[in-house]
């Protein structure tokens, strides 16, 4: 009998070897003081260096905005910069929006997730482009 779960683990850990070839520093933010304060590291939650995918100007047509309130007008395709992919096995913590990826000099901000069961989620980013981020 095949233990499924073991057999995409492998499959999991077999796709990373061969797609993850980016290293990429994950660093935790959260809000500031107040509404007027920048947000700052997280330190809760340390930075950590991993292997990932960064694909830039994925198609804008996965996801879409909620619906509007009015149901004959089409809700706004959103699109991104870039989408991450990544095993997240044996990571300490899991990034939530607002987080920052570093990567080949560039900071990019976790905007949106998408997740199917895996241990291999989508993230979708947007550059920061400010001295701040």
């Amino acid at each position: 009998m095949v233990d499924w779960a073991s057999a995409r683990a492998m499959l999991e850990e077999s796709v990373a070897g061969v797609f993850d070839v980016t290293t990429c520093r994950l660093v935790g933010y959260k809000a500031g003081q107040s509404v007027n304060h920048a947000e700052q590291v997280d330190d809760s939650r340390p930075a950590f260096d991993f292997p990932g995918t960064i694909d830039l100007q994925p198609p804008a047509d996965r996801l879409t905005r909620q619906p509007p309130g009015d149901p004959g007008a089409p809700g706004a395709t959103v699109s991104y910069a870039a989408v991450l992919t990544a095993h997240v096995g044996e990571w300490p913590w899991r990034p939530r929006r607002g987080d920052r990826v570093v990567s080949g000099g560039k900071s990019w901000w976790i905007e949106a997730s998408e997740r199917d069961g895996s241990s291999r989620p989508a993230w979708y980013l947007s550059e920061v482009k400010h001295a701040g981020g």
